[in-house]
């Protein structure tokens, strides 16, 4: 009876070996920006700071996982793909380095660096999800973000940004692909939204 249960055991274990050697690794991907940023020319900000406050995201968004929707109203998770980085911090990070690439700004600085600014920029990642409902479907990117007076503590403007791109196939791969042209164009006209409203003259 005892060799009997061992042979049992055994075969168990090695049935759970092969299953574990079945299962494909989780894979991470980098969200990047396309774009090769340059100077924007708008000099008028350029006396200007810019603090920039920690990227907040819908709460299901808030995660490494990658995102899918099979049908309206529903999400669902990448089971074996994810993002090195929670994409709203990411995308905040290179908000800043467009930002400072460009040269718009004197300065551009989180809001716990300790210096004094002129504006807060502030973030949400509202939507980052591959739509699935038609294959391949395609990828939703979708941000919202405030610019506050630092001095007057008032709000100075507000807008929501959305980007859709067609994913080359239904998969992980084609979405991140999706995905990175997305962002980059959601950065394109943020960046250019966020200097034109800092070129604004200042109401006393």
């Amino acid at each position: 009876m005892k060799n009997a249960a061992a042979a049992v055991t055994a075969l168990a274990l090695l049935a759970g070996c092969m299953s574990l050697q079945e299962v494909p690794p989780r894979e991470y991907y980098v969200l990047d920006d396309l774009a090769k940023a340059g100077a924007s020319g708008r000099a008028a900000a350029a006396a200007r700071v810019l603090l920039v406050t920690a990227a907040s995201a819908n709460p299901f968004y808030d995660t490494q996982s990658l995102v899918f929707s099979r049908a309206a109203g529903q999400r669902a998770y990448y089971q074996f793909a994810g993002w090195t980085e929670r994409p709203g911090r990411r995308i905040n990070d290179l908000l800043m380095r467009r930002l400072e690439a460009r040269g718009s700004f004197k300065a551009v600085a989180v809001t716990t660096a300790g210096i004094k600014g002129d504006f807060v920029l502030s973030t949400r990642l509202e939507e980052f999800y591959h739509d699935t409902g038609t294959n391949p479907g395609s990828v939703r990117v979708e941000v919202s973000a405030e610019i506050v007076d630092y001095a007057g503590r008032t709000i100075v403007a507000q807008r929501r940004f959305a980007q859709s791109v067609p994913a080359a196939g239904e998969n992980a791969q084609a979405a991140v692909s999706a995905f990175n042209q997305a962002t980059t164009v959601l950065l394109d006209e943020l960046s250019a939204w966020v200097e034109s409203v800092a070129i604004q003259p200042r109401v006393s």
